[in-house]
């Protein structure tokens, strides 16, 4: 368990590194580096390529209600929408779902959603009350 526990937090400070890195050039109208890439693509070799074509297709949306409740939504390759914590750390897709362990703790979706932020790409939409509770409900019925 203590070894688990080191290996995520190992890899979310680098996860975080990288993104904080992204965040800078993207803030400063620069491109982002190969080198930056090369990174996330080692943390994540499966993802991290279906996560930038996410973001190429800006799929990533941060969704908001009247009340302020948020959350992201993220269209998946095949066009279905996934659910994403506005926390970040919890996703709908069958990736997710069936993968989660200590060594894959992200999905393509979850990558495409942090890389949107720090790139500040992520758009933006109103949902009604009614809407954003669907949603919350099949977000934590998913989390079960």
């Amino acid at each position: 368990m203590a070894k688990e526990f080191q290996y995520c937090q190992w890899l979310n400070n680098a996860v975080r590194g990288i993104f904080t890195e992204i965040e800078k050039c993207c803030s400063n109208k620069q491109e982002v580096t190969e080198g930056l890439l090369a990174s996330l693509h080692t943390l994540f070799p499966l993802q991290s390529v279906t996560a930038l074509d996410l973001i190429d297709h800006r799929s990533v949306s941060l969704l908001t209600s009247p009340s302020g409740r948020k959350i992201y939504s993220c269209l998946g390759s095949l066009g279905t929408p996934y659910l994403i914590s506005y926390t970040g750390f919890t996703c709908t897709c069958p990736s997710y779902r069936h993968n989660l362990d200590a060594e894959h703790v992200w999905c393509p979706h979850l990558l495409a959603v942090q890389l949107s932020i720090a790139m500040g790409i992520v758009q933006q939409k109103q949902v009604t009350e009614d809407v954003m509770k669907t949603m919350l409900s099949e977000l934590v019925m998913f989390d079960d």
